[in-house]
């Protein structure tokens, strides 16, 4: 295997490894990866941190998926009432009574439900512990439950008042006919209702280039007909002329992918509820971009009541220039 010379990769200096977007020399030249992936996270890992901070809980509890979370909150329920109906039903037999095991499918499952019915401060009074451990473990779970429902909660607030940008980008670039020449285009869509205001596009050229016999990655700020919008309510479809002044001019399928080219798209705009800056961002590589196509239209005619409509599951149809 081929180890990499890190001392040999030379200080970012000229413009063009100033629009690197802050990903380093280092990390951009020798990474085998995209340097961002279609959903906007990045490709760089991080060791060395002690174990919280590597995982970093409360982050990640914030940026998981509805469908994650929710199943990380069924498991961790679980395992804590699995946890304390273990240590009840290891204090013997008589530590819990009341209702027959049999009547509730066995030792484990009374002490089971003995345990939902503590954590969560329910106490239907069918069960109850006898004895001095039985009841140091009920009162440790009642404070466990008390704790977790409030960092539960305090969590699912977090979450509806994280503001986000939530923006769908076209699965594919297309590289179209504009005006007289072509383009690179790229569209979008809010999901939302609310608009985002003051919009701004980055758009960067990312390619490999063999100079004195070391590959660097080199960054290329791409020119867009329109970098700005005051109100984005629905869709937006970003346009970089590719005229002889591009980076992209006279490039191909196979010039891109053998500069192992990487389009990246930058967006950072205020949500007008919040009143806060948001950003979403994205990448393409050559084998996403469709030459000599169109995108095709998503709005629907106006409607008896004169209302336009935005049919976003259409985001991503094209069709072939003809």
């Amino acid at each position: 295997m081929e180890t990499m010379n890190y001392a040999a990769i030379p200080t970012p200096r000229g413009p063009e490894e100033k629009g690197d977007l802050g990903f380093g020399a280092v990390v951009s030249t020798a990474s085998r990866k995209r340097l961002l992936n279609p959903d906007g996270s990045f490709n760089v890992r991080r060791v060395g941190l002690p174990w919280a901070e590597a995982v970093s809980l409360y982050h990640s509890a914030l940026t998981l998926s509805w469908p994650q979370f929710f199943g990380w909150v069924v498991l961790i329920y679980l395992g804590i009432n699995i946890l304390f109906g273990a240590l009840f039903l290891l204090c013997g037999p008589g530590a819990l009574v009341g209702s027959g095991a049999a009547s509730m499918g066995g030792a484990f499952a009374r002490a089971f439900f003995f345990s939902v019915e503590t954590f969560a401060t329910i106490g239907y009074g069918n069960i109850s512990p006898a004895g001095a451990m039985p009841h140091f473990i009920m009162t440790f779970e009642a404070l466990v439950g008390v704790l977790a429902q409030a960092l539960i909660t305090g969590l699912f607030f977090a979450r509806f008042a994280r503001p986000t940008a939530a923006i769908t980008f076209s699965s594919r670039a297309v590289i179209a006919p504009f005006k007289d020449g072509k383009a690179l285009m790229i569209r979008m869509a809010n999901r939302r209702k609310n608009e985002l205001i003051e919009l701004k596009a980055s758009l960067s050229f990312s390619y490999v280039n063999d100079e004195n016999g070391v590959s660097m990655r080199r960054y290329r700020a791409l020119t867009l007909d329109r970098a700005e919008v005051t109100f984005f309510p629905l869709a937006w479809t970003i346009v970089h002329p590719i005229t002889p002044a591009s980076p992209l001019w006279a490039l191909d399928h196979d010039a891109l992918m053998a500069k192992d080219a990487e389009i990246l798209l930058l967006l950072s705009g205020i949500d007008d509820t919040f009143a806060t800056t948001v950003h979403a961002r994205t990448s393409y590589k050559p084998d996403q971009l469709d030459w000599d196509t169109r995108f095709t239209n998503i709005f629907n005619q106006p409607d008896a009541d004169g209302l336009m409509s935005l049919d976003i599951s259409r985001l991503d149809e094209t069709h072939p220039v003809v």
